[in-house]
């Protein structure tokens, strides 16, 4: 089975693109542990709940895999670099248990999610503006290429990032 993340800056289509491949490829993806976390406790949050959050995605990602032994895919709706980003963006810091992540990373492709569609609002999101979306996104790229992550970056509107994606994966698998 091939490990896929999707990752990207908020409101980049990462959920929906998950939702397409999964539907695609007959497959099941684990949604963003953060998203679950902050509609269960609200979207104040502190830096502990961002450790908890950690946790809890990496905790889910362990019960994912395990529940699909048979999938050809697992897909992940973000992972530990998506933390990396957000702990970095808020509170100018660097995590050593996600840095400890970094040095084993077992993933086998990311697809990193432009931020060439609209920003839409929602109660748990924080960067509206573009200049801040652009500025994300070029952290996330240089996190993959800087750490020699495999990754494709996927653009334009919805049946093109899945055209897109799906070949990137047909050839992962073959």
């Amino acid at each position: 089975m091939k490990k896929i993340v999707i990752i990207g800056p908020e409101s980049t289509g990462k959920s929906t693109l998950c939702e397409d491949l999964s539907a695609y490829f007959k497959t099941t993806y684990l949604p963003e542990y953060s998203r679950v976390y902050l509609e269960n406790n609200g979207p104040e949050y502190t830096y502990q709940d961002v450790l908890e959050m950690v946790k809890g995605q990496l905790e889910s990602e362990v019960r994912f895999e395990l529940g699909n032994p048979e999938n050809p895919f697992l897909l992940f709706d973000t992972n530990y670099l998506v933390y990396k980003v957000w702990i970095k963006e808020k509170y100018a810091l660097e995590e050593a248990s996600i840095e400890g992540l970094l040095k084993s990373d077992c993933y086998d492709h990311y697809l990193l999610c432009n931020v060439d569609v609209p920003w839409e609002y929602d109660a748990y999101r924080e960067h509206p503006n573009k200049k801040d979306r652009v500025r994300l996104f070029k952290e996330y790229e240089h996190l993959l290429m800087k750490h020699q992550l495999s990754f494709s970056t996927i653009k334009g509107n919805r049946d093109e990032r899945l055209e897109s994606a799906k070949l990137i994966l047909n050839n992962l698998r073959n």
